[in-house]
């Protein structure tokens, strides 16, 4: 992983420093204070985000930087899949003044003393628009810790098409589909001569898994991060659990991120259903020809579980900056209504202001009118020790797709892990 690391200015970014001016010869030296409003505060801004959304951050940030001649604020994009330690997220926090990084690290930067609270950023409102599923990922000891800029939660697409050439009559397989519905998607495709992959999922990415289990078992996605001896057995964990592991050979484990030709195959009946972004599927329907956007659905039902999991990132104030007062000013600014909006319409990612949802019904696909609906809902699993628990779900996923552990031994190595939750300190 390669750092941008740019030098902080050592001056404060306000108030007055004195400075000598030359004294005559048996005179007692004379002070005088200097405007330091007048001097540049350099910034650094590290953001782990795609090339897409920091092409767009560097513009708005361009935007405030013309009428804030004062600051120099130098960018440094982090590619999402290069920071995948404890080690390297604390040292994005370390080189930076401030920071753009998933939510869920939010608490684990600032229980290792490398944030400062940023309430302070939430301007006028801000703060009572922000979702509970968003706020209460950045909230910690009765401070906030980060401030949401958007989020961009899983979603399940279907094949209408691959789903019409296995229904049957006792079996009208509609969507959504019930448990023991996905129990037999796998053979029914099979019966039906399909060489369809009943599922497409990223493998990289320990909340797609999540999104999934989600789906299928209509409980909470962070419901495994909580898990426990009741947790399994009988529930319908465990036979999510069991399903991908009888059917492993029939899930493609590439997205759409990695291969570019993944839209049109799905549309051509390659995948009988993926989990993807919300953004990613968005993109794909407008750039389809209609012909193939018009094979495939996307379908949000487990949006309206108990808990979902968001996808969304934060700013972060570094607890190393030397210009805290200019940092908060940009964070309020690149979180702003205008810039949230702007950065919906080009990249599909939702803002979290509740105020744009309420004149925009036929734009954003999220309804925010049910209280316990998803994005109301606080999340649990806010543990300072969730990054790692999600670390080694990536890494025993991609081995167990890949063959080399079965699901006892993952089950084993995930509950032997549960210790890596650090308790947690009071938090309201």
């Amino acid at each position: 992983m390669v750092l941008f690391v740019s030098p902080l200015a050592s001056s404060p970014s306000s108030g007055t420093v004195p400075t000598a001016v030359p004294e005559e010869p048996d005179s007692v030296p004379v002070f005088q204070p200097v405007d330091t409003d007048s001097l540049p505060a350099e910034l650094t801004v590290s953001a782990v985000i795609d090339e897409e959304g920091y092409g767009l951050l560097m513009k708005q940030g361009a935007r405030y930087q013309e009428s804030h001649p004062e600051l120099e604020i130098h960018w440094n994009r982090i590619e999402p899949e290069d920071a995948d330690t404890d080690q390297e997220w604390l040292a994005i926090a370390d080189q930076a003044d401030v920071v753009l990084v998933p939510n869920e690290w939010i608490r684990l930067l600032a229980v290792s003393g490398k944030l400062s609270p940023v309430d302070t950023a939430f301007v006028g409102e801000a703060q009572s628009e922000q979702f509970d599923a968003l706020i209460s990922q950045v909230k910690w000891n009765l401070y906030l810790w980060g401030v949401p800029k958007d989020f961009d939660p899983y979603v399940l697409v279907w094949n209408r098409n691959v789903l019409e050439a296995v229904r049957s009559e006792t079996d009208g397989m509609e969507l959504p589909l019930k448990p023991e519905q996905w129990q037999s998607l796998p053979q029914k495709l099979r019966d039906a001569g399909l060489v369809s992959n009943w599922l497409a999922i990223d493998r990289k990415d320990p909340y797609a898994l999540l999104a999934w289990l989600g789906a299928v078992t209509g409980e909470r996605e962070d419901v495994l991060f909580e898990a426990d001896a009741k947790t399994w057995g009988e529930r319908p964990l465990e036979a999510a659990l069991t399903l991908l592991a009888q059917e492993q050979a029939g899930i493609a484990s590439a997205g759409p991120s990695e291969d570019p030709g993944f839209w049109p195959a799905f549309a051509a009946g390659r995948y009988a259903a993926a989990i993807v972004r919300n953004s990613e599927a968005e993109q794909a329907f407008r750039e389809l020809p209609d012909s193939s956007s018009a094979a495939l659905k996307i379908d949000r039902e487990s949006w309206n579980s108990a808990f979902v999991w968001p996808g969304g990132t934060s700013f972060g104030l570094s607890s190393g900056s030397n210009n805290k007062e200019a940092a908060i000013g940009l964070i309020a600014e690149m979180t702003s209504e205008d810039n949230q909006w702007q950065n919906y319409l080009a990249t599909d990612r939702l803002p979290v202001y509740r105020s744009l949802y309420e004149g925009s019904k036929d734009m954003l696909p999220v309804s925010v009118a049910v209280a316990q609906r998803f994005p109301n809902q606080a999340t649990v699993s806010v543990e300072p020790g969730i990054p790692s628990r999600a670390s080694l779900l990536k890494s025993l996923w991609f081995k167990w797709l890949a063959g080399g552990i079965t699901l006892p031994d993952w089950r084993a190595r995930w509950e032997a892990s549960a210790g890596l939750l650090a308790e947690l300190e009071s938090d309201d």
